[in-house]
């Protein structure tokens, strides 16, 4: 997993939003789906849904290529684009990453208001949460 990636997190933005631009989500689940497609082809999906320039989808795809999120490769006149991670893996790194910087910087505040929120909005997994504590207490 590529570990130099580094992104804006805007925690009032829903999902994927929240570190890539509407864009760019919609441009890398679309990739994801697929698993290699061209600029054509996700352009030709994404006009299906919106009025979109050719000129934007390729530019938005070689920015993902630069921050390391695709892969890109010529073939003939065209790139292919691959995923350099996947889904799965692009969201543990934002996780992580967001709560390595919130934990570095205020560790107490962060864990109080983590245990507060589990409390009351998913008791479930705060009890999930106790027994990973108390497996790795005891081990």
């Amino acid at each position: 997993m590529p570990l130099n990636m580094r992104f804006r997190f805007s925690p009032t933005k829903d999902g994927l939003v929240k570190v890539l631009g509407p864009l760019e989500t919609d441009i890398m689940q679309i990739i994801w789906q697929d698993e290699r497609s061209t600029v054509k082809k996700v352009h030709r999906k994404l006009s299906q849904q919106r009025d979109i320039a050719y000129t934007t989808v390729m530019t938005t795809m070689s920015r993902l290529a630069e921050k390391g999120v695709l892969n890109r490769h010529r073939e003939g006149l065209a790139y292919v684009y691959t995923p350099a991670i996947t889904e799965d893996d692009f969201v543990t790194m934002v996780v992580q990453q967001v709560l390595d910087g919130l934990l570095d910087d205020y560790s107490e505040t962060a864990i109080d208001y983590m245990v507060d929120y589990l409390a009351r909005r998913n008791p479930s997994e705060l009890r999930r949460l106790q027994k990973a504590l108390q497996a790795r207490v005891s081990s």
